[in-house]
């Protein structure tokens, strides 16, 4: 088994910009009104034109919904549960046709599966992600050995607990040491286990995400997955840092400037691209 560990530095968002964001998805959802064809209007008269209703009846749990094609990727999202108060849960697919190469041949099919659930919209508490990925024979099976899965949880309020300037919140909240963040994933030969915990440095206010990786082999591969991932072990130790690293960019470049956003603006860019594929 490898153990790897490594901490990123994440800038701070406040959780009444988090709740506000997910109100906003939700607002805008219930905004949208059916029409022919299974067209999506929304709220200020503008047809929908990355999203259309594929069948069911919209946002009753199993409508189904088809996304603006991009490449040769479909992706269809079925609507799993819908209830503000409780649960918000759908089922987004992602598939790949097999294609033909340049030299002849063609090239897998590949599928991706995810079911997201989030435990309320009202006042944010969890989030579970489960992801089947695989790539797939001409009859739809997957190909052995070329498959994951994959469960992640994200604990909104034992992150809020653990990052919070709140000092009473802090101590009946927050459990010292304990993730917020879990990812498993299962290969054919290798599981890997990733746990998360999240603490705000008094100095600077930002957040430090202190990441721990387990991998290991699985079955009768664990003798066999053993000592590549102890020979390649500062390898994987510097890919992980950097892949880490990235997604800390990504957070400050891509997620927080849209997080930080009015709640009626970032309302308006949701509409534009919905209703336009585009935003200013």
């Amino acid at each position: 088994m490898a153990r790897l560990r490594h901490t990123i530095v994440l800038e701070p968002v406040s959780r009444r910009r988090v709740d506000d964001a997910v109100a906003v998805v939700h607002d805008i959802a219930e905004g949208l009104l059916a029409g022919g064809e299974g067209t999506l209007i929304a709220e200020d008269g503008r047809p929908v034109v990355e999203v259309t209703l594929t069948g069911g009846e919209h946002l009753r749990p199993g409508a189904r919904y088809g996304f603006a094609a991009s490449g040769p990727h479909l992706t269809e999202l079925e609507l799993l549960t819908w209830d503000r108060d409780r649960e918000t849960g759908v089922r987004l697919d992602v598939t790949e046709p097999p294609h033909a190469v340049p030299r002849g041949g063609e090239t897998s099919g590949a599928l991706v599966s995810s079911v997201v659930r989030l435990r309320s919209a009202e006042r944010p508490e969890h989030v579970e992600v489960t992801v089947d990925a695989a790539l797939t024979r001409p009859d739809g099976r997957r190909r052995r050995l070329r498959w994951f899965t994959l469960h992640g949880g994200l604990d909104l309020a034992r992150w809020w607990a653990a990052v919070g300037t709140d000092p009473a919140t802090r101590a009946t909240r927050a459990v010292p040491g304990a993730p917020a963040l879990t990812v498993d994933v299962r290969h054919p030969i290798l599981r890997a286990g990733v746990r998360a915990v999240p603490r705000a440095d008094a100095a600077d206010g930002r957040w430090r995400l202190d990441v721990e990786i387990m991998l290991r082999g699985r079955g009768l591969a664990r003798p066999v997955a053993a000592v590549p991932l102890l020979v390649t072990r500062r390898v994987l130790h510097r890919a992980i840092g950097q892949a880490l690293d990235r997604l800390a960019d990504d957070w400050r470049v891509v997620l927080l400037p849209e997080l930080d956003r009015d709640p009626e603006d970032f309302r308006r860019r949701l509409l534009d691209e919905l209703c336009t594929g585009s935003v200013d």
